[in-house]
Parts: C-alpha cells; sequence; structure tokens
C-alpha cells in the first residue's frame, strides 16, 4: 500500500491486541499466558537435572573408532592421551579361563601391569599385628624356643617369692622369739622416749607411751623434755612376761643462777616456762586469784608461724597450771578467768585478730582436757591492738605474741 498520498506514518503498534500466531487447543479456556506453548517439546524442569536429556546426535562407531579424534557436540577437544601413563594392557593366561565343566575360574587373576612405583607399593606390605605374632609363635614353636607367656609366669612368680622371703625376714627380726611391750607413765606430756638411746616416740597428752615391740635382755628407757630432769630407768625382760608399767620419774627444772624472770629475749622459750614452773610452786596455799594469773602470764607458748596449735612441748607446762585452775575453781565456783590471744603488728589486722582469736581456744582446749571446768574459761582474740611493748624491735614482736590471763568475774 502506497504512503504517497498521505505522509502520516502507519498507526502505532497495539500490543495490547497482539496475539500470538500460535496453535492453541480450543478446550484450554481462557488463555494464560504463563502457559502459552510455541510448540516446543516439553522440556524437564530447570532444576531437575537428574531427568535432564541431552539432544546429541549418536555417534557412529560403525567404522574404525579414532579415540583421539572422538568429538561431542559442544564440547572442548579431548586432550592428546598420556598412554605412558594408562595402562590398558591386562594380559590374562588363556588357560585360566575354561568353559562351564572345566575346572579353574577359582584361580582366574587378571595381571595388571603397573608403573614399577606403585608395583613395588603394593607388593611390599607389612604385616598386620595379628600377622606378625602369628609369624613369631611359628618361628618360637618350629625353633622349639620358650613361649613369652611362660617368662612373663616365671617373673611374676619370682616376684611373689622375693615378697614372702622379705615379709619372712621381717617378721623374724621383730618378731621372731619372745617380743616384750612396756608401758611408761606419768612422763612429762610431749616428751621424747629412747630405748637403748634409739627414739621410741612421743609420749601422749597423759604421759603415757607403749613401747613395743622390745628384744628380750635388759633395756634402758630415757625420758627427753627441755624443762623437765627425768631418771633413766632400766628394765629386764625375760621369760616371756612383760613387766608392771614402768613409772616415770621427773621434775620440773630449777630456774637457772644467773637467770632473770623479768625478762625474756626471743627465741627463751624454754627459760619462760622454768620461770613459769617456779612462779606456781612458789604460791602460798591457798593463793589469789591475782597471784595465780601473774605466774600463768610468764609462759610464752612458741606457736609457729600464722599456725594456732599449741606445741607439744608446751603440754607439759600447761598440764601444770590446769592444776592450780582446777584449785581456785574449787575454792571459788563463780570466778571466770579469760584466756586472752594477742599478736605482733606484722600482717593486717583481719588475719591477726582471727589468729589470736584460735590461739586463744587452743590454749582452752587443752587446759579443758587436763581438767579445767570450761564454763570458768572464756577467750578473747585481740590481734594486735593491745601490745606491752614495741612492735619496732624483735624482742617487743617476740613478747607481744602471748597468751594473757585476766579475771573478769568472781
Amino acid at each position: 500500500m502506497s504512503n504517497s498520498g498521505n505522509n502520516q506514518g502507519p498507526p502505532p503498534d497495539d500490543f495490547s491486541k497482539t496475539v500470538p500466531n500460535a496453535r492453541v487447543p480450543d478446550d484450554i479456556g481462557p488463555v494464560d499466558w504463563d502457559k502459552t506453548n510455541y510448540n516446543i517439546p516439553r522440556q524437564p524442569a530447570g532444576d531437575d537435572w537428574g531427568k535432564t536429556v541431552t539432544n546429541i546426535k549418536p555417534i557412529d562407531t560403525a567404522a574404525q573408532p579414532d579415540y583421539g579424534k572422538t568429538m561431542h557436540p559442544g564440547s572442548r577437544p579431548v586432550p592428546e592421551a598420556d598412554w605412558g601413563a594408562t595402562r590398558n594392557d591386562i594380559r590374562v593366561p588363556d588357560t585360566d579361563f575354561g568353559g562351564p565343566s572345566e575346572e579353574g575360574y577359582g584361580k582366574t587373576t587378571p595381571y595388571f601391569q603397573l608403573p614399577e612405583a606403585e608395583r613395588q607399593k603394593y607388593q611390599v606390605i607389612p604385616p598386620t599385628p595379628a600377622e606378625q605374632a602369628a609369624k613369631v609363635e611359628a618361628e618360637e614353636k618350629a625353633a622349639g624356643g620358650i613361649p613369652g607367656w611362660v617368662w612373663i609366669s616365671a617373673g611374676l612368680f619370682g616376684m611373689f617369692l622375693f615378697a614372702v622371703l622379705v615379709l619372712l625376714v621381717i617378721f623374724l627380726f621383730f618378731m621372731g622369739g619372745d617380743t616384750y611391750s612396756v608401758t611408761v607413765k606419768s612422763a612429762p606430756p610431749g616428751s621424747d622416749v629412747f630405748v637403748d638411746d634409739t627414739p621410741w616416740g612421743l609420749s601422749r597428752d597423759d604421759g603415757s607411751i607403749e613401747l613395743t615391740p622390745l628384744k628380750p635382755g635388759r633395756r634402758v628407757i630415757s625420758i627427753v623434755h627441755p624443762t623437765y630432769e627425768c631418771e633413766k630407768r632400766e628394765v629386764e625382760l625375760k621369760d616371756g612376761v612383760n613387766p608392771q608399767p614402768l613409772i616415770a620419774r621427773c621434775k620440773a627444772m630449777a630456774v637457772k643462777p644467773g637467770e632473770d624472770c623479768g625478762s625474756f629475749s626471743p627465741g627463751e622459750f624454754d627459760k619462760a616456762e622454768r620461770c613459769y614452773n617456779a612462779a606456781l610452786d612458789a604460791l602460798p596455799d591457798p593463793f589469789t586469784d591475782e597471784a595465780l594469773v601473774r605466774a600463768l602470764n610468764l609462759l610464752i607458748i612458741n606457736f609457729d608461724t600464722n599456725k594456732f596449735d599449741v606445741p607439744p612441748q608446751r603440754l607439759a607446762a600447761l598440764q601444770k597450771g590446769a592444776t592450780f585452775i582446777k584449785k581456785l575453781q574449787d575454792r571459788e565456783p563463780t570466778i571466770v578467768l579469760e584466756v586472752g590471744g594477742h599478736t605482733d603488728s606484722v600482717g593486717n589486722a583481719t588475719s591477726n585478730q582471727t589468729l589470736s582469736d584460735n590461739r586463744a581456744k587452743a590454749v582452752k582446749d587443752v587446759l579443758v582436757r587436763y581438767g579445767v571446768k570450761a564454763d570458768g574459761l572464756i577467750t578473747r582474740g585481740y590481734g594486735a591492738t593491745q601490745p606491752k611493748f614495741d612492735n619496732n624491735t624483735e624482742q617487743g614482736k617476740f613478747l607481744n605474741r602471748r597468751i594473757q590471763y585476766s579475771v573478769v568475774r568472781r
């Protein structure tokens, strides 16, 4: 159609009325453009790759194949094959394959010719532990050797015999023949006890100790204490009969000539105890509570650093002090004494307070164990709040670390 008489161009396209020229079945109802079929074979869903059908023309394999030139449409060229690495040379002996009636299928072994490095790796295989053990056992059996379990059993039996021999020697040495037991009583608590100059033990809180086992014969028993003098005792052990309990003969040491009981230097615990014993022995009968407190306060207990256990060597002094406190309680039942704990200024206030309180309680426990009435004693820790001496000197610190008695109620 010519537009010579009209300079206007064709009318603009109305895409809303564009109808695709496609054959659509008559019974599909209203047009659904999302389902429009352009006569293209139905394809599998894009994400269903397991069902994807590749439209590849079959390769004509009737002619002599040339795998070096085989091409797949749309694929990249196949690289040149490295036949030096790929060994498809599988040689199988003809005799290994027979008909159904022939024997030998169980022996069919394809022989794969591998490269030298791979062939050595698979030919030299180390035996498993089980195979190694079986091989060793077979070699020992063939050589007529002794199995390993026999050696192990023999070693265990030898150790058993050695243990029995040792126990027998110990029994014969310590328990063989007649042995004896000697009981020592009334020794100062915390004393070291020796039998024929051999340390044998430490006396208990009540001053007793059991010496056992002792060999027959004459035995010398020594009791050693830093502030008591004790006689050596001899016992004759014979006829298989234990002797009667042995009563220790001990007395408190006197103050040495020239010793000043009004002043103590660091470490003079034994001197302080000698003065303490002398002061108690010098009390009149009856004595006043003030006089008793002055004598009790002479004792200096050498507690270990940051500890509150009463040392065994000071038990004898507390035992003696307990006898005088009991006399006072019997005479004055309402009297109450305070056991106060004090420390020096070293350390923080909280720890010193706790330490002094625990030390006072430990001393009270020992006195109660020796017969003092518990309700007649109270304890209190003062820490470093009530020093009696200068904490700037070693002697002052030594003297401030103390247990101090006082009367709180009569």
